[in-house]
């Protein structure tokens, strides 16, 4: 007799509902984080993450463990800047009451469970139960006890390579400016971006323990796009000598930084290699089925949303149109690998954007007789 799993297609009503009332799903296919902060976040399985970070390191030739760490303590403190209002006040319970709502934003974000250690005049030691990723972790609770104890640090973190991180906080003299706001280097399409209450990507979230969730029983995390924005930034120096192809497979009309175009190739590659790998179906009869192409691949990731597609060529060339999108080189990347699954045959992408949204356009890599 088989065994049934009787959670496959559950839920934890408790929590999906706390996740849907802190990330509202958008028409335009983003997952939006409710109050002041307001970023798109991408949800997306732990385990695909870590491989994909692999995929963007192995494209581009460099390690990126320490830059996803510092792009994760600007991110966490810009984001805890912004919620300033709403952090509990340390002169009740002192840190244990503000550590409790940490702890809940990261059970949110499926990034695990915060810990205090130990702490005295120039070292603290934190431990971050449950990590999604260990790079993430530390960076996030480096920010995060730097603005509950209003101080600097300097920070270096093990990690027993399972589920626990041992971030160590050293007292840093130094003056160091608050971080600065970043901007996008793409246009979405101007407009309202309407809420949608039926059909939420998260609805389906299980509760497993403190500081974890998932779906269909894989693991999930949310990411910012203003935390991968700067990953982005802190990468671009590093590829200023660097003799990356830039135009084999993608093309990024609006973008004229060849540094950006390098990086937004490797993320785009990594998002393909990723896809490919999955040995996802992919159906499409008819150019109008690239519409629910979009919602599975895209929007129920918080990724963006298809608003239509025509055919450009008879080989299945097809021009999507997408009025935002959380980020265009990982959309790009799957809906390119999409395509090649569907057309069984290599594909290239050429991206441009303007004041009405992006466009993605996507053919055949060879000419075909």
């Amino acid at each position: 007799m088989p065994i049934v799993d009787d959670r496959a297609g559950d839920s934890t009503p408790w929590f999906s509902n706390r996740l849907m009332e802190a990330y509202k799903a958008t028409g335009r296919g983003l997952i939006i984080e409710s109050g002041n902060y307001s970023e798109p976040h991408y949800f997306t399985q732990v385990s695909e993450f870590e491989l994909w970070l692999g995929d963007v390191e192995k494209h581009i030739g460099l390690p990126l463990g320490r830059k996803l760490a510092h792009s994760a303590a600007e991110s966490e403190e810009w984001r805890l800047q912004k919620k300033k209002r709403d952090i509990p006040n340390p002169l009740f319970k002192k840190m244990k009451k503000r550590l409790e709502w940490i702890n809940i934003s990261w059970e949110l974000r499926g990034l695990g469970v915060l810990e205090i250690m130990n702490k005295d005049m120039e070292c603290t030691k934190m431990i971050v139960h449950k990590r999604a990723h260990s790079a993430f972790a530390a960076g996030m609770a480096s920010s995060t006890y730097e603005v509950l104890s209003n101080s600097r640090f300097r920070f270096h973190w093990t990690d027993d390579g399972n589920s626990e991180s041992l971030v160590t906080l050293e007292i840093d003299s130094r003056t160091i400016p608050d971080v600065e706001g970043i901007y996008l280097s793409w246009n979405d399409a101007k407009g309202d971006d309407l809420i949608i209450e039926d059909n939420h990507p998260l609805s389906l979230a299980y509760h497993e323990t403190s500081g974890t969730w998932s779906i269909d029983s894989i693991r999930m995390m949310g990411i910012s796009q203003e935390h991968l924005i700067r990953f982005e930034e802190s990468i671009m120096p590093q590829l200023f000598e660097n003799n990356l192809n830039t135009n084999e497979r993608f093309i990024w009309d609006s973008i004229s930084d060849s540094e950006r175009q390098k990086t937004w190739n490797g993320f785009a590659e990594a998002s393909r290699m990723r896809f490919l790998a999955s040995e996802e179906m992919v159906l499409v009869a008819d150019v109008e089925h690239w519409t629910s192409v979009g919602y599975r691949f895209l929007s129920r990731y918080g990724l963006g949303a298809i608003d239509s597609a025509e055919s450009v060529d008879e080989h299945g060339g097809v021009k999507i149109y997408l009025e935002s999108v959380f980020h265009p080189a990982l959309a790009s990347g799957i809906l390119t690998a999409a395509w090649e699954r569907a057309e069984a045959r290599p594909a290239k992408c050429e991206w441009s954007c303007s004041e009405n949204g992006h466009i993605i356009e996507i053919c055949s890599l060879h000419e075909l007789a």
